[in-house]
């Protein structure tokens, strides 16, 4: 039963994109665990201070909105919220 096509579904996929190695690590050290992965990696606060920084250096809103995959409309929503 050592092939993966005898794993459990999930870690039939996890293995397909990490690899079996990683797999069996990941199983190993979160196995028992519920994992929610967000939509997005970076950190909310710290991309907005991200973008704060870069708005106050020149950038522009369309840029902005460009490189970290959201709307202008929600960049100059991080834009006016106050520095946490």
């Amino acid at each position: 039963m050592d092939g993966i096509e005898n794993w459990h579904a999930v870690y039939q996929k996890l293995a397909r994109v990490v690899g079996v190695e990683a797999t069996k690590k990941m199983c190993a050290y979160f196995g028992g665990s519920q994992i929610t992965f967000p939509r997005r990696l970076l950190d909310r606060k710290k991309e907005a201070t991200a973008i704060r920084r870069a708005y106050k250096q020149g950038g522009s809103v369309v840029t902005l909105a460009h490189d970290h995959n959201y709307s202008s409309r929600t960049i100059r929503r991080i834009l006016a919220k106050p520095e946490a």
